[in-house]
């Protein structure tokens, strides 16, 4: 989550102020299922949410007490053939790939293959450093707060990410320097795309492993989502919903081609090329966005199947600063907290790209949150659900 301003959290707070503790006040089945009348007074809400939004298309889920309480489709996932949005939808979630991603690695990080606090360099075969601190080494924790210094070069942003130079050249001296900025490695927040794409290329490295496949084995195959992080895998392909960016007074404009997209040929796997991957190429279904959001906010386990160890999950969801490498992040391991909503820490991500909204949402102390995807909205779209 690339920080709300100060004026959307008071939006925020404002909002919850006047909203009762909903998930207690929800009529559920013994199964944890929202009944027939709750998932027809939600299912209003949330069509009106996204309406005053002027989405094109999405769906929320809710959480409660640790359980999936119900799926809410809206609207279209593709504008050019009217096809609907469905449970079965998967949308990309942009940002939101990275909170995703950070389980993986901490599993790696389980297993001994890295250590989250060691110099980069060790893992991709060269020297990283940012120019202006030359005795300062990067490391994971740091790119998973966004404190490693590394910031989104116009290099990076261009040929970069469209795969046409390497990652060392993004990272190394003479074209690499653009890509740090004035402070020091572990000193200050600074958002940055580049450096959780670096971090999927060295879980490649320490694995052997292509990332969407180390995914498919360490999360997604674990907890049955059906998720990818190469739009290409999304069979049938029809179910991958495109992306469109909300214009006032025009109609939506065509920003993600999905059908474009799943007719791409599959690259080889480049621990070199591949750093495009983890910053948001994530495509889930909105049951399967659930299930992450119960990983997040549960101890490691979800339904009886275990991802991480309950230690783990407690130190990706809490404040890194002063934490090894780490002087101030403000955040988790790509976790954001979102303070006071409800009298309560909210931990999640946010995630825009190509005209989507994503949002993942949650409070560890009850087990209960909201997702939120969308194939096209204004911003933010967060400010309705609470």
């Amino acid at each position: 989550m690339k920080n709300l301003s100060p004026e959307s959290v008071a939006r925020l707070r404002r909002r919850c102020a006047r909203v009762p503790d909903a998930p207690d006040g929800l009529a559920l089945t013994p199964q944890g299922r929202l009944t027939p009348q709750a998932h027809l007074d939600v299912q209003r809400r949330v069509e009106s949410i996204f309406r005053r939004h002027r989405t094109v298309g999405g769906a929320m889920t809710l959480v409660v007490r640790g359980r999936l309480a119900g799926v809410f489709p809206y609207g279209l996932a593709r504008v050019e053939s009217a096809q609907p949005v469905t449970e079965d939808t998967c949308f990309r979630v942009a940002s939101v790939s990275k909170l995703v991603f950070t389980f993986a690695l901490l599993r790696l990080w389980e297993d001994g293959l890295v250590d989250l606090d060691a110099d980069i360099g060790a893992y991709l075969g060269y020297d990283v450093r940012n120019p202006r601190f030359p005795d300062a080494p990067l490391t994971l924790r740091q790119l998973l707060t966004h404190t490693s210094s590394l910031v989104d070069s116009p290099l990076y942003g261009g040929p970069g990410a469209r795969g046409e130079i390497p990652l060392r050249d993004l990272l190394t001296p003479p074209q690499g320097d653009a890509s740090f900025g004035q402070s020091a490695p572990g000193a200050a927040f600074a958002y940055s795309n580049l450096g959780a794409g670096v971090a999927g290329s060295i879980m490649e490295r320490v694995t052997g492993e292509r990332f969407d496949d180390l995914m498919q084995r360490l999360v997604f195959g674990p907890l049955s989502i059906r998720a990818s992080f190469a739009p290409q895998r999304i069979v049938p392909a029809q179910d991958l919903a495109s992306g469109y960016r909300v214009r006032p007074l025009l109609p939506p404009r065509l920003a993600y081609d999905a059908p474009a997209l799943v007719r791409r040929p599959l690259p080889p796997m480049d621990p070199e090329h591949d750093f495009t991957w983890a910053p948001g190429r994530l495509v889930v279904q909105p049951a399967g966005m659930a299930q992450l959001l119960r990983l997040l906010l549960s101890d490691g386990q979800v339904d009886g199947v275990r991802v991480l160890r309950p230690e783990t999950m407690a130190l990706m969801r809490a404040p890194q600063d002063g934490l090894g490498s780490v002087q101030r992040a403000g955040r988790g391991l790509n976790v954001a907290f979102l303070d006071g909503l409800f009298g309560r820490r909210l931990v999640g991500h946010q995630g825009v790209a190509y005209g989507m909204n994503a949002e993942c949402w949650g409070d560890p102390a009850t087990g209960s949150g909201v997702t939120v995807q969308t194939s096209g909205t204004r911003l933010c779209i967060c400010e309705g659900f609470v």
